[in-house]
């Protein structure tokens, strides 16, 4: 399962797992995830955070959290949870984007904020580290430490950031095998599950309980290429299920125009 990782996203996975060990959790969460990151790349509390005192205060909220519980050996090999899974199936996806061979500890923090109604993802947007804000400043390192300009071969620039022309090249031949209607987005109406956090698109659900409807409350939508999001207004492409923009169709789904080549403007 870790052949792609580096050395440094491998330890992040062993302290994470040793994280949740120490608070008695019988499974790998997206908190334990955060720590062993923050505990393995000093550059992000260095670069993207505010150094100690974020670290401190990120811990504090963790421990805060949850009624302690019994420690649990460590020689338990404790399983990711489904959030967890997660993260590391978007770290790949990072991966991929930035052209780069191996998954680094960089690709899971970015894999952390994508996985949006993690208590991971919602500790960093508290030291105001999003998404976006993450990916602008880990575009320039090179893998897993250090500071470069993107200089791989074979990358294609999509709103103003570079991915991996091979992953466009699969992405787009997926897309290919549905028919894409021209549409503006607009928000959603959701169902929030008041006990476990979480939400569902399902609104038929809604019980004014536990499951919530909350009203507009699905506020951007990211194209199913290059993750560019889409927000009310946006002119787009649907299937019925998934979105991508308008750039993403035109160059790499339709294909019909001078600049649909996905070469155009490669390195």
């Amino acid at each position: 399962m870790f052949e792609r990782y580096t050395e440094k996203a491998r330890r992040v996975i062993f302290f994470a797992r040793y994280e949740a060990s120490q608070f008695g959790q019988p499974y790998i969460e997206t908190e334990h995830l955060l720590l062993g990151l923050l505990r393995e790349n000093k550059l992000i509390t260095a670069k993207l955070l505010n150094g100690f005192d974020s670290v401190e205060a990120i811990r504090q909220k963790i421990e805060s959290r949850g009624t302690p519980r019994e420690k649990i050996s460590t020689s338990v090999d404790l399983p990711l949870s489904n959030e967890s899974k997660r993260v590391l199936a978007y770290a790949a996806e990072e991966a991929e984007r930035l052209a780069h061979k191996h998954i680094g500890s960089e690709h899971l923090l970015l894999g952390l904020l994508r996985e949006k109604n993690g208590f991971g993802a919602q500790l960093l947007n508290e030291e105001n580290l999003t998404l976006e804000k993450a990916r602008e400043g880990i575009g320039t390192w090179a893998p897993d430490g250090g500071f470069t300009g993107m200089t791989g071969e074979h990358t294609v620039e999509v709103h103003g950031r570079r991915f991996s022309l091979g992953y466009i090249a699969t992405v787009a031949r997926s897309a290919k095998k549905f028919s894409w209607i021209r549409r503006n987005w607009k928000l959603m109406d959701v169902v929030v599950d008041s006990e476990a956090g979480g939400i569902c698109f399902d609104v038929s659900v809604a019980d004014d309980k536990r499951f919530r409807l909350q009203r507009g409350g699905w506020t951007k939508e990211p194209c199913a290429i290059c993750d560019w999001e889409l927000q009310a207004g946006d002119e787009g492409f649907t299937n019925g299920r998934r979105w991508i923009c308008a750039e993403c169709y035109h160059r790499f789904v339709e294909q019909k125009h001078a600049g649909s080549d996905p070469t155009a403007g490669s390195t």
